[in-house]
């Protein structure tokens, strides 16, 4: 996927200047559509979702070549529609533009909460510790905290980026894994198992 970097540098340029504007109406609603699509979280059907997500980030990618993004809320819509995508490019541009929205209003908590869950999904995409916390994966055993980075960030940092700390977290994880319909995993695997599981699959 390539995306024209000129065009994303002179638009951050202009809400720069006018950081006021309006929020883009159908970028609204495209991120409404996925959070309506993630409402009931195991009733979700994937055989439906994916087809549904790719069609949203194709419109939004096309949104944002024609300019459609005027302000930080646009980037904040564009960026959760990209983070529910299926590669580590849709990731990196979810990262990006989350980056963007939260720069421009930097007080706004839920920009600063993409800002840091996309960069963990960048890691745990590429088999790499997570650094704040906020990805949970399932294996046939049940739902797991994805493994988290040792001293990478504090509990601190995670404050800071509106993600709860790690004992937060670990604790919320159980009724996190019965709303997806799912038991919590006893025994989580480590990277090193998650990067070997991964290597044996990949082989076969």
């Amino acid at each position: 996927m390539r995306f024209p970097s000129r065009s994303l540098f002179s638009c951050f340029c202009l809400l720069l200047a006018t950081p006021t504007l309006a929020q883009n109406q159908e970028l609204a609603s495209l991120y409404e559509a996925d959070q309506a699509a993630r409402s009931k979280p195991a009733e979700i059907d994937w055989t439906i979702l994916l087809p549904e997500d790719r069609k949203r980030r194709e419109r939004v990618l096309e949104l944002m070549r024609a300019g459609a993004m005027q302000s930080a809320v646009d980037y904040y819509h564009a960026a959760m529609v990209y983070q529910h995508g299926q590669s580590l490019d849709d990731f990196r541009l979810a990262h990006a533009l989350s980056t963007i929205a939260m720069s421009l209003e930097p007080e706004e908590k839920q920009y600063r909460w993409l800002t840091a869950a996309s960069w963990d999904r960048i890691m745990a995409s590429q088999l790499q510790p997570q650094w704040y916390g906020t990805q949970s994966h399932s294996d046939d055993k049940g739902m797991f905290l994805y493994p988290v980075a040792d001293d990478v960030v504090t509990d601190e940092d995670r404050k800071a980026m509106q993600v709860p700390t790690l004992a937060e977290t670990r604790a919320r994880l159980k009724e996190l894994a019965e709303m997806h319909g799912q038991t919590l995993n006893p025994d989580p695997p480590t990277i090193d198992e998650l990067r070997k599981a991964r290597r044996a699959w990949s082989q076969e």
